[in-house]
């Protein structure tokens, strides 16, 4: 064996006993496991469900939200057949309590909605009814544009019109010509994009496209449904599961008010 080849093999252990020296760098620790909650219910309340994950996504990262928009009566099926660990109402059930954990979300303005070219910005409770009951068919007999009223109604089960049904109409059925829509956001979209169309969401949900209405002369501003003032004013709710009741102060009128975690007494 040369000098040459000596020195190779020389240097070739060298470089394998240093590796063998060098500790192993330990491996990046693994992503927590996603935990996914399970939330369905009133689709009036969807802005609840938006603000309780951001508040999740800056406090637990690792904590989901699946999204299931309904109304409050399927939302408390769901939850009954143990499909949801959440349900947002706007009702209750009456009589017996349910074996769940109900917080209050404060209360809630139904807003009546319309197509902003209808020419009309008010309408006093009596006249509302009229209009829902099919009494007017033109937005030009109530001083505003000479348009058919095309009304749009929320699907049975849902809160929003059991609210409506109570608040406005008082009995009285809304006109068997009403469209009606699955959710709160297809509401504020065909009223959006029809002439002439009239519906109720909750404020919450109403957007610059349509032309929200005063009620003898109120709006459903935030003082004004707080102060239970506005005539279409009612409570919302979320109905936990044990499950569920870990986050029931993200679902909560003020969410992420104050650090918490979640189920801590």
């Amino acid at each position: 064996m040369g000098r040459r080849d000596f020195l190779l093999g020389l240097s070739l252990v060298m470089l394998l006993l240093m590796t063998a020296c060098t500790p192993l760098r330990p491996a990046p620790p693994l992503p927590p496991t996603p935990t996914i909650f399970q939330v369905t219910g009133s689709s009036d309340l969807a802005p609840v469900v938006d603000a309780a994950q951001r508040c999740l996504s800056r406090q637990h990262p690792s904590f989901h939200l699946l999204y299931t928009p309904t109304n409050t009566t399927t939302g408390l099926q769901l939850l009954d057949q143990g499909a949801a660990d959440i349900a947002l109402a706007s009702w209750l059930p009456r009589g017996e309590a349910p074996p769940y954990h109900v917080q209050p979300l404060g209360p809630d303005g139904v807003a009546l909605i319309a197509h902003p070219a209808v020419g009309v910005k008010e309408l006093d409770l009596t006249r509302a009814r009229q209009v829902f009951s099919g009494r007017y068919l033109r937005w030009s007999e109530l001083g505003g544009a000479d348009v058919p009223i095309r009304l749009v109604s929320r699907e049975e089960g849902s809160g929003t019109r059991a609210a409506v049904e109570q608040l406005l109409m008082e009995g009285e059925p809304v006109a068997l010509t009403a469209v009606i829509m699955p959710g709160a956001r297809d509401v504020v979209d065909y009223v959006a994009r029809h002439e002439g169309a009239l519906g109720y969401v909750s404020v919450r949900v109403a957007d610059a496209r349509v032309r929200v209405l005063a009620l003898d002369g109120l709006l459903p501003s935030q003082d004004a449904v707080e102060k239970g003032i506005y005539p279409l004013t009612r409570a919302t709710y979320a109905v936990f599961t044990d499950r569920g009741w870990a986050l029931r102060d993200i679902f909560s009128p003020r969410p992420c008010a104050e650090k918490h975690t979640p189920g801590a007494q």
